[in-house]
């Protein structure tokens, strides 16, 4: 019985192709660059290679070779929320590029498995461990976390916080303040004068910066909003339902409803629609991320357009590239939307 023939080697795709067995590897498996390390015309040599002797990669041999897996490990509270599928998506298709895998992570906004999340990641050996969860005003909590963070980067892998945070390693964010600041601005050259604010918990960074910023652009154009009038719930749909039962009793003395998040709106949208109110004729509801289906139904709906899928690739740019000692920031904008209209870059 003849014997099995042994499976081709990178050697062999190396030599097939006339390059180096580095070069191969770093075409195949990607370097610091992902899929774009070395030249096309290379890569393309050293693929077509690899297709003719039939090779594969083996990813659990990269581990052994490295001792860490071509992997990052993604962290979000909910995988249901809009905000957190668009960045998964975002950080999968950039992973996808540079030949890493995503590894998703939930802590369902949970403070005790978020931390029982990091312990386990210890012993998964990530390449990086990127946290886009909702950070808070809560001083323990962020200690601990950043406690569990510190080891994991001792351990050897890299961390990047997504979103407004005080842990001290790379950061991606958005400048909510500002960009909440120009919509409520905006909404008021509109013409539109009374306002409600419904928001996540006080005490989450995102929602007071987002709350923090509406409120300074409207006292800009000199209106103020009554604390009465500015509700902390879950930054969900649901959230948003509850929300406007704590409203119903003023509901006669708004114009607007300002949801801190496109989630929100909807849940305040159908409880209004419950209570008989018509959206926006009878009040206007605004949200922030920007849902493009909203979009769809309310053609004039204003909202914040957050760029959720860049934060994957702004990510990865800070675990695979070089940067100096210190903390790293990666900033990115929001950009307005006032009635189906985008805010020029100009007028900001």
């Amino acid at each position: 019985m003849p014997k099995p023939a042994k499976p081709p080697t990178l050697t062999d795709v190396a030599r097939l192709a006339g390059v180096s067995v580095p070069a191969a590897s770093r075409a195949l498996n990607g370097g610091v660059r992902g899929k774009k390390s070395g030249s096309p015309e290379l890569r393309e040599r050293v693929e077509e290679a690899a297709r003719t002797l039939g090779y594969a990669v083996s990813p659990a041999a990269q581990t052994i070779k490295g001792g860490r897996a071509r992997t990052v490990a993604f962290i979000v509270g909910d995988i249901d929320d809009f905000g957190s599928a668009t960045m998964i998506s975002g950080i999968m298709h950039a992973a996808e590029e540079r030949g890493i895998s995503v590894a998703v992570r939930t802590t369902r906004d949970d403070p005790t498995r978020e931390l029982a999340l990091l312990t386990q990641l210890r012993g998964e050996r990530h390449l990086a461990v990127v946290m886009a969860t909702s950070r808070t005003t809560d001083a323990a909590r962020e200690a601990a976390v950043k406690e569990h963070l510190a080891v994991l980067r001792d351990h050897g892998a890299k961390i990047v916080v997504i979103g407004d945070n005080e842990l001290g390693f790379p950061t991606v964010t958005v400048d909510n303040r500002h960009a909440a600041r120009l919509l409520a601005e905006g909404l008021v050259d509109a013409g539109l004068r009374r306002f409600a604010l419904v928001s996540g918990p006080a005490g989450e960074i995102t929602a007071l910066e987002r709350v923090g910023g509406f409120v300074e652009g409207l006292a800009h154009r000199g209106i103020a909003v009554d604390e009465r009038d500015i509700v902390h719930t879950d930054f969900s749909r649901d959230g948003g339902h509850r929300a406007v039962d704590q409203l119903r009793e003023r509901l006669d003395e708004v114009d607007v409803i300002a949801a801190m998040s496109d989630a929100m709106a909807v849940g305040v949208i159908a409880r209004l629609r419950e209570f008989g109110v018509p959206v926006p004729d009878g009040i206007e509801v605004t949200g922030f991320d920007h849902v493009p289906m909203l979009g769809d139904v309310l053609p004039g709906f204003s909202t914040v357009e957050v760029p959720l899928e860049q934060f994957g690739e702004a990510a990865l740019a800070l675990v695979l590239d070089e940067h100096a000692d210190g903390v790293d920031t990666v900033g990115l904008s929001g950009t307005p939307i006032i009635h189906g209209e985008a805010i020029p870059a100009l007028e900001r």
